[in-house]
């Protein structure tokens, strides 16, 4: 039963852990899959907490997944951890039966499952977790219970750390097809669309295109259009100018060129706009072609904002950066740089447009290599502190429980 139990918390520890970490790792599309599930039950009315909801599922998820990987805290983390997975095995019960999304965003960007896959998922994980919610009061403490309420506490002040950093900052990693390093291109993009229309008669439904409409004998019933042929990952990639213009060719085949994108303009202070017109002053200063594109097509800009701003479809411009009214550079097609709103102030051209898009982008990705290893070394030299740390706990526990023992026998 013990190695039973390790196998246990090994697959649910795990997976919370993971499903954590890519929720951390975007604040911004967690909370748009809040929204969704807001939505789907009609609680339109809770939208305005989808972002910090996603921090507290994000971090929770986090928490209890480190928690009881190392058998820490095992009553309440698996009390937490059980509860949440009978909320969860349900919600997504009712998901594969109805279908109200498509998505249920447990993974994040990180992973894709359907519904029914969700609960399936779930289904593994249920058992796991109720055999050690069970069985919580046979698992050993791993050590005094004042030390593992540090542990835990440091768990959850991590998790939120991370999703701060990544909330203000690019994260370290996205999982989205517009990530720093991406080749935005539309040649394997041969996606036509179809319009058909489609007439009525005697009882008789036909299709029609617009060359041969039928005559006025022929009720129409509705419009169809489908698309043919294969669309490209980057098909949806299209900026327009203040006067409907299709720029997008500016920015891909240009050696540099800096898309400001606003997908929510109205929630932008006068400050935040400040800090636009500022970051676009440098970016003409060093010579790199500059656009704007919000999603609103010009409502929402202030009248005194100098600079001409385009259009991007919002799902677009959010998915391009996460930062409402953040920078992101094309080099030569590549994506190979990102500003958020709170890094735009301290932004330096200063040799990053001197290189081609493939130097930039190699370079980013050392950089970005280097911030993953040390993640992970990390959080392997935390997990072996963690193990010494409680080894000598118990051990000096274990001697003064013998000391107290002795003393007891000899007074006797």
């Amino acid at each position: 039963m013990r190695f039973l139990r390790a196998l246990c918390r090994l697959v649910f520890g795990l997976t919370f852990i993971f499903s954590g970490l890519v929720k951390l790792l975007s604040p911004v599309g967690t909370s748009l899959i809040f929204q969704e599930y807001f939505s789907a039950l009609h609680l339109g009315f809770l939208s305005g907490t989808a972002l910090y909801a996603g921090m507290l599922l994000a971090v929770a998820e986090f928490t209890v997944g480190m928690c009881i990987l190392l058998s820490v805290r095992m009553k309440l983390m698996t009390g937490v951890g059980f509860y949440m997975c009978c909320f969860f095995t349900l919600l997504t019960l009712y998901l594969a039966l109805f279908n109200p999304i498509s998505d249920c965003g447990c993974f994040g960007e990180a992973v894709h499952l359907t519904n029914w896959q969700t609960f399936f998922k779930n289904l593994i994980l249920l058992p796991c977790i109720a055999l050690l919610y069970f069985q919580r009061k046979k698992i050993d403490p791993i050590a005094a219970p004042a030390v593992e309420w540090v542990f835990a506490g440091f768990f959850f002040v991590v998790g939120v750390c991370l999703w701060l950093h990544s909330y203000l900052y690019v994260p370290m990693y996205e999982f989205t097809p517009y990530k720093i390093g991406s080749h935005i291109s539309d040649e394997d993009d041969d996606a036509d669309f179809v319009t058909t229309f489609i007439y009525s008669k005697d009882g008789e439904n036909r299709s029609f295109t617009l060359e041969d409409l039928p005559d006025s004998t022929w009720t129409y019933v509705e419009t169809v259009t489908e698309m043919t042929g294969t669309a490209g990952q980057y098909s949806d990639f299209i900026i327009q100018d203040a006067y409907g213009n299709d720029i997008t060719p500016n920015l891909l085949y240009s050696d540099d060129a800096v898309l400001i994108s606003i997908y929510d303009p109205a929630k932008l202070k006068a400050r935040q706009w400040e800090r636009i017109e500022a970051f676009a002053q440098k970016v003409t200063a060093a010579g790199a072609d500059l656009y704007i594109a919000s999603s609103a097509a010009g409502q929402g800009i202030p009248d005194d904002f100098p600079l001409e701003v385009g259009y991007g479809d919002r799902k677009l411009l959010l998915t391009i950066n996460r930062s409402n009214g953040g920078a992101t550079l094309f080099s030569d097609g590549y994506l190979s740089q990102k500003w958020t709103q709170a890094t735009m102030d301290g932004a330096e051209f200063e040799g990053l447009l001197s290189d081609d898009g493939e130097t930039l982008v190699l370079r980013n990705a050392i950089h970005s290599n280097v911030r993953t290893s040390c993640l992970v070394l990390g959080i392997l030299l935390v997990m072996i502190l963690i193990y010494y740390i409680c080894k000598i706990s118990y051990k000096g526990s274990s001697l003064n429980k013998l000391k107290r023992n002795k003393q007891s026998r000899t007074l006797n």
